[in-house]
């Protein structure tokens, strides 16, 4: 299935604006240490750490109409 940049957008969007999408976003922010220090000494896992803030920041950045592709098809 084919979708636009633009749609996947808004699909990203849809998803989030709603409560259980923003639950879901508050525990993928706390989860993914969205606002807080990703370093660890044990061995890995700030890489790990490092992997789920990119995640978050992806789904963020989908979500903020600012970033929006404005074409249909790219």
């Amino acid at each position: 299935m084919l979708i636009s940049p633009l749609e996947l957008h808004r699909a990203y969007k849809r998803i989030f604006d709603t409560p259980d999408g923003m639950a879901v976003m508050d525990d993928l922010e706390k989860r993914g240490c969205f606002l807080r220090s990703t370093f660890s000494t044990d061995q890995g896992r700030t890489e790990f750490n490092e992997g789920r803030r990119s995640l978050v920041l992806h789904m963020k950045h989908m979500c903020d109409e600012t970033n929006f592709i404005n074409k249909d098809h790219e």
